[in-house]
C-alpha cells in the first residue's frame, strides 16, 4: 500500500550494503535470516535519507520474511575482513 508519505520518497537498493547476503538475528525477536537486500528511503525535498530497510529470508523454514531497521541486526558469524584483521 502506497501512502501519501511514500510519494515523497525516493527508494534505491543499497547494493554495498556490509550485511547484504549475510546470515543475521534480530535480537528483539530473536529471528535469524538472511539479508536480501538493504533498501534506502531518501526524501524528494530535502535529498535526506529518511530510512533504510532490510528484507530477511528467514532460516527457519517458516517462510516468513520480514524487514528490520538494519542498523538492529547483528550478523551471526564474523566477516571475512573482520577475522583477517582479528589474525594479524
Amino acid at each position: 500500500m502506497i501512502t501519501a508519505n511514500d510519494a515523497n520518497l525516493w527508494v534505491a537498493d543499497d547494493r554495498g550494503h556490509q550485511l547484504l547476503g549475510r546470515e543475521v538475528v534480530q535480537p528483539s525477536s530473536g529471528r535469524r535470516g538472511t539479508v536480501a537486500t538493504v533498501l534506502i528511503y531518501t526524501s524528494k525535498t530535502t535529498d535526506k535519507v529518511v530510512k533504510r530497510v532490510a528484507h530477511m529470508r528467514p532460516m527457519d523454514d517458516s517462510g516468513r520474511e520480514w524487514t528490520a531497521d538494519p542498523g538492529s541486526l547483528q550478523p551471526l558469524r564474523p566477516s571475512a575482513s573482520n577475522v583477517a584483521a582479528d589474525t594479524r
